[in-house]
């Protein structure tokens, strides 16, 4: 396993505990909408605020054009309506303190994964002889990037919004990369159909690899175990932690982020920022 993160009956939690999450904000909202209607009581707001914010953070992560989720409407939410709540009758405060715990735990151990950095990303660092295999099942080794830079993005898969995110917006700087000498690498252990489905959203001729049984990630020491959430049929339940490197030529790593936190995903200016450098 990878250093640093959670040990394994964390991950399991982990992976079911956005079923919870969303199930229990609904649930508080609806309690709070019945207890307005049907009791009259105004401290019943309490409880529609508390899951209004953990809401609206969902809200983010669906949405096509967020690379970094804010989780402070959240906080906010639950703390205004934890207090509201308990402004008049307890019933109120207690269900609106349901969104405050599930809030202070998406905050303080879901969303960070818990890794420490991979030494063989290292800036400065050769990047590692790792293989591959392409959309046709041809192999593909890392040392064949030499003689050119090369932004390296290792994503989750179709089903991460903040990954499609990151992909869409290397796409869209594509010739300001391509301008600067240097190819876009785009890796990630799902399925060959969906990483397929993905290219073909883009015309901008970034690779895309497959990393067939999470070998590389794993040899790498970026592997997720138990970074799937539950539920997602055709993916496997481990998973690639997100990272971004910027290799020279030479296939030095002149950049490397790796993110402690899902929530949050590098600047592409910062890419381009580093390929001026070289």
């Amino acid at each position: 396993m990878t250093t640093g993160l959670q040990n394994d009956w964390q991950a399991k939690a982990k992976r079911i505990f956005i079923v919870p999450l969303m199930g229990g904000s609904i649930a508080v909202l609806v309690a709070g909408i019945v207890g307005v209607v049907g009791c009259g009581a105004w401290n019943w707001w309490g409880p529609i605020v508390a899951a209004t914010g953990m809401l609206a953070v969902f809200g983010q992560i669906g949405l096509a054009r967020f690379r970094e989720v804010n989780a402070a409407p959240a906080v906010v939410a639950a703390a205004v309506g934890v207090v509201l709540g308990f402004a008049g009758a307890i019933a109120p405060g207690m269900v609106a303190s349901v969104s405050g715990i599930l809030a202070a735990l998406y905050v303080l151990w879901y969303s960070p994964n818990g890794r420490e950095p991979a030494e063989q990303l290292a800036v400065g660092t050769s990047f590692p002889d790792v293989e591959f295999r392409d959309l046709d099942g041809g192999t593909v080794r890392s040392a064949d990037w030499r003689g050119r830079s090369a932004i390296v993005l290792f994503y989750r898969g179709n089903w991460c919004p903040l990954c499609n995110v990151q992909v869409k917006e290397l796409a869209a700087d594509y010739r300001r990369i391509e301008a600067a000498g240097a190819r876009v690498v785009l890796i990630s252990p799902q399925p060959t159909d969906h990483s397929r489905a993905l290219a073909a959203r883009f015309e901008a001729p970034m690779t895309f690899l497959v990393d067939e049984g999470n070998a590389a990630a794993r040899r790498l020491g970026i592997q997720h175990p138990g970074g799937t959430p539950f539920g997602l049929a055709g993916y496997d339940s481990e998973t690639v932690l997100p990272t971004a490197v910027v290799l020279d030529a030479d296939g030095v790593v002149r950049f490397s982020d790796q993110t402690d936190n899902y929530r949050f995903r590098p600047d592409p200016t910062l890419f381009m920022e580093v390929l001026a450098g070289l």
